[in-house]
């Protein structure tokens, strides 16, 4: 009975698979999002591919507001707004508040796969063909060149293209499972958090005021040749600079941080539930993080012990976002340095002056023990060169 128990359930895990890979490549995200959505008594591979559709369609929603408006900033390290968008020849005008409102909208699309996510009621067992995956970025219902989920990885997340590509003819399935629901549903949070910080320093005014100044200085120029190559080269940066210290240093709305600190201990929570299932598990099948007795199916191999470290990571990053563990601020350290729960509870202006000397941050540093870098420094050797990747992997 056991076996026939397995047999029915890896056949209705293929059957479902086939569905989702059609559905992707033939309607895209959106069609895929509306099918999953009216499918009446969804099973638990329908409704984690539901909660992962709808992840994938938010990162794609994204990347389309982006291209609608030319909203492309180099050098900008934060979620969605690095990934690589191509021109628009037709785009509609920039205005300042565009920044805040895609990050709005991000993280409302993370709660809704957050909560799709949540209703998975049993085991899970979906296999999916990552090359079938794709972001209709210009909007034109057609897969471009650029659009496919892996060319995305491979461009921006670093991964190994040779072990990409040497799959790709025959396709790149992995098998997701129960495990996987905690990975994904800890990357929605991950979003959220990061979401909820762009939010609550809603820097609408710092861009403004940047993009104010350079006009009226553009006029004052002239037809004047240019004076020096700084500005070519540095100009941009130094705008960028502007535009993110103007935003930090104004008061933060608590309500956002507050939520941002509970994504990010949300995240930490589900990491958890993923790595003991991971380590739990018997099976070796197209594994997407794999455990030390299984295999990846990208093909990457994990060091012994690697799991364990980073685990011991995420411990570190919950006490100290607890305010267990303080950072070490140097004019106090050794004796103690930073709670950073309190700045996320009640959040105050950061002013890099005051912050560097010490008197924005008073109200926030004291005595205790302080977190180690202990821990990321093992994790740095097992994964020489590829810290990174695995990090963002392992999220």
């Amino acid at each position: 009975m056991r076996i026939f128990s397995i047999f029915v359930l890896i056949f209705f895990a293929n059957a479902a698979t086939a569905q989702i890979d059609r559905l992707v490549a033939n309607s895209g995200l959106a069609g895929a999002e509306e099918t999953l959505a009216a499918l009446p008594d969804k099973s638990a591979n329908d409704q984690f591919s539901y909660g992962a559709v709808l992840f994938l369609r938010g990162i794609e929603k994204s990347l389309q507001f982006r291209w609608q408006h030319n909203l492309a900033i180099k050098d900008f390290d934060l979620p969605v707004l690095r990934l690589p968008v191509p021109p628009n020849p037709a785009a509609r005008p920039f205005s300042p508040e565009l920044i805040t409102a895609l990050f709005k909208n991000l993280r409302d699309d993370m709660a809704a796969s957050q909560a799709a996510l949540a209703a998975v009621d049993g085991e899970v067992l979906v296999k999916i063909d990552l090359m079938s995956l794709w972001f209709d970025i210009n909007m034109n219902g057609t897969r471009d060149n650029g659009e496919g989920l892996m060319e995305f990885a491979a461009n921006t997340l670093m991964l190994q293209t040779r072990e990409i590509q040497a799959r790709a003819g025959s396709g790149l399935t992995v098998h997701f499972d129960t495990a996987d629901v905690a990975w994904l549903n800890a990357y929605t949070h991950l979003l959220s958090g990061l979401s909820e910080l762009v939010v609550a320093f809603d820097p609408a005014e710092a861009i403004a005021r940047v993009l104010a100044s350079n006009q009226q200085m553009m006029d004052l120029r002239g037809n004047a040749p240019p004076g020096n190559l700084f500005d070519a080269q540095f100009g941009g940066w130094v705008d960028q600079f502007a535009m993110v210290y103007g935003a930090l240093n104004q008061q933060p709305n608590a309500e956002n941080t507050r939520a941002a600190l509970a994504h990010f201990l949300a995240m930490i929570e589900q990491n958890k539930v993923f790595w003991a299932a991971v380590a739990a598990e018997t099976d070796n099948s197209l594994e997407w993080i794999p455990n030390e007795r299984q295999t990846a199916a990208l093909g990457f191999t994990l060091p012994e012990g690697v799991a364990e470290t980073w685990q011991a990571i995420l411990g570190d990053a919950e006490q100290m976002l607890k305010g267990e563990l303080l950072v070490s601020y140097w004019r106090i350290a050794p004796a103690g340095g930073v709670n950073v729960q309190k700045l996320f509870e009640n959040p105050p202006v950061v002013d890099i002056v005051d912050w560097i000397q010490g008197a924005g941050l008073l109200p926030y540093l004291e005595r205790g023990p302080t977190v180690s870098a202990r821990n990321f420094q093992q994790f740095e050797r097992m994964l020489a060169g590829d810290t990174l990747l695995f990090a963002l992997l392992f999220n």
